[in-house]
């Protein structure tokens, strides 16, 4: 009912401007059928049941309803969400494995090769040794690249 009622409108406008752009004897008609059709829009708009929106409870953790999305479009929803959901799982593993290395206090000193990838060049339990062998590698003037991090990071 929405729909029509946006219909009607759109021609009823479409009619009374049409009208307006034309100098012939139809143009009487064309403005009064396109007032019609605007405001029976209009009405049928105002007459259709509108559902309120509703605040969610708090605590309330329902998922919304993905039924009337068509099966295609809720399958790629929750494969969506299921991929999120492991993301997230794998995020917590690696933080927590960063942690307890941190926590052991083990530090590596990495250095960038020309290909990009990092290489250990040594494994120290402090990061005040760690960045006096990065500033001691770096004093010697060569182009690779040296950082510090958490060993095994």
């Amino acid at each position: 009912m929405r729909r029509l009622a946006l219909l009607l409108i759109g021609l009823g406008v479409g009619l009374f401007a049409g009208s307006q752009l034309s100098a012939s004897r139809a143009q009487a008609t064309a403005l009064w059928t396109g007032v019609a059709a605007t405001v029976v829009g209009l009405v049928m708009l105002a007459a259709a049941p509108s559902e309120p929106y509703e605040e969610p409870a708090e605590g309330d953790e329902r998922r919304p309803a993905l039924s009337g999305l068509g099966t295609r479009v809720e399958g790629v929803l929750k494969l969506a969400e299921q991929q999120a959901a492991d993301h997230l799982r794998e995020a917590e593993r690696d933080a927590k494995k960063v942690r307890a290395r941190v926590e052991a206090g083990l530090w590596a000193v990495l250095r960038e090769g020309d290909d990009g990838q990092r290489y250990e060049v040594a494994r120290l339990e402090s990061r005040s040794d760690a960045d006096s062998v990065v500033a001691a590698l770096e004093a010697r003037g060569h182009l690779q690249r040296y950082t510090v991090a958490p060993a095994g990071s």
